[in-house]
């Protein structure tokens, strides 16, 4: 029975010292909570104008127009708006289409223009960088 005591009682301690402390892990949830419900309160979304998602396009030059819009759809300024251009390659790495994007005349809208190399499939992701809005979107083009 001693023996048996004396097992217990260092393994009793050695899993009370390593489990976690209650209080910080209700620090921690209530600071991620408030963090989760303020990033969602600023969500924008990234809207294709033009052309239309899911279109053939031809080979060569493309011209897309994205509008950033909040929950209520209405648009927004924001300070920048990165969108990237890849082509998934069986084996090898992505090819990568290089984007300049611009503001456009109305709020919340951006040019974005690159060149379309090959025929196949291309991923647009369009990621909205700011500080009141966040946002990320995909979309996907047939070029022809």
């Amino acid at each position: 029975m001693k023996k048996l005591i004396l097992i217990l009682l260092p393994l009793s301690l050695l899993a009370i010292a390593c489990s976690p402390a209650q209080s910080d892990t209700n620090v921690t949830f209530t600071a991620s909570t408030e963090k989760a419900q303020n990033k969602q309160a600023n969500t924008a979304t990234v809207n294709l104008v033009s052309p239309e998602p899911q279109t053939e396009i031809p080979m060569g030059e493309a011209e897309m127009i994205l509008e950033v819009v909040d929950s209520n759809g209405e648009p927004v300024k924001v300070e920048t708006l990165d969108v990237s251009a890849t082509m998934p390659m069986d084996g090898m790495e992505d090819m990568i289409g290089n984007v300049e994007v611009t503001p456009a005349d109305e709020p919340g809208r951006f040019k974005a223009t690159t060149y379309f190399g090959m025929q196949g499939t291309w991923n647009i992701v369009a990621s909205v960088k700011d500080p009141q809005y966040q946002a990320n979107q995909e979309f996907t083009f047939e070029v022809k």
